[in-house]
């Protein structure tokens, strides 16, 4: 597989900056749920412009941020001859490889003298700009939500209220885990090379664990609302129930303030 992969190089290239595309969708898309559920709770008129054509919409401005990082990546970060020889002797001692031999998109944004090398720097402030934005909009629209449940669910039933502040924490989980699986792990090397000449030491380590990690974020995505929303574990329960002990019984919050109740 990797012999026949390494014959098409165009598209090794074409799947890095994809890749590197879905991390900043990912990261948006929680951004546009942070938004409608932000919508709902406030102005219930305007979450309804999230289904129809809303979710084209929608679905663009994903898209957008993962092309505006891709892009950015693909246009400012192509190899020249300083890169190249500024990483060729790492990706020999590390990979035993030639580095003219292996796809490649390089950020190196000071030259040996110092001097900003214009196009990775761009790409690295576009980069933090674009993830820097969806941050913005899940801070703003969390602490809004955080204040809204604390004033207005006052006044609703206690099942509703209950549901709702699931929801709401469903969401920080869905935050916080992209947060450490996502952009802590990728924080050293989009800032890292901006700052390099003002710490004065560098960085360099082997990054097959962040793929790893990277990999963790749908099981773990997924799991935050099924343990968390308890009509999700409902559902599921439900979905189990031929298989479980018959001492499980399953009710639904709607109907009930229990969730699923054991009983012996």
């Amino acid at each position: 597989m990797n012999t026949w992969l390494s014959s098409y190089p165009r598209f090794l290239e074409f799947a890095i900056i994809l890749y590197a595309s879905f991390y900043l969708i990912i990261v948006s898309i929680i951004a546009v749920q942070f938004l409608f559920r932000y919508y709902t709770l406030c102005k219930p008129n305007w979450a309804r412009k999230f289904g129809g054509i809303g979710v084209i919409v929608w679905i663009f401005y994903t898209l957008l941020s993962g092309a505006i990082y891709g892009g950015s990546m693909y246009i400012f970060c192509n190899p020249d001859d300083y890169s190249d020889e500024y990483m060729e002797d790492i990706i020999l001692k590390y990979y035993n490889r030639s580095i003219k031999s292996i796809p490649r998109f390089l950020i190196i944004p000071y030259a040996e003298d110092d001097t900003a090398r214009w196009n990775n720097v761009v790409f690295l402030l576009a980069g933090v700009l674009d993830l820097g934005f969806q941050y913005i909009i899940i801070i703003y629209c969390g602490v809004k939500m955080n204040t809204i449940l604390k004033k207005e669910m006052r006044q609703q039933s206690i099942v509703n209220r209950k549901l709702q502040k699931q929801f709401f924490r469903a969401l920080i989980v869905q935050t916080i885990v992209p947060t450490f699986l996502f952009v802590l792990p990728i924080a050293p090397f989009l800032i890292g090379p901006l700052v390099y000449p003002y710490v004065g030491f560098g960085m360099n380590f082997q990054t097959g664990w962040m793929y790893v990690i990277l990999s963790l974020y749908p099981p773990m995505d997924t799991l935050a609302f099924m343990l968390i929303v308890s009509e999700y574990k409902k559902v599921i329960l439900e979905m189990f129930k031929p298989v479980l002990p018959k001492r499980i019984k399953v009710t639904s919050e709607i109907s009930t303030s229990t969730v699923a109740a054991f009983t012996k």
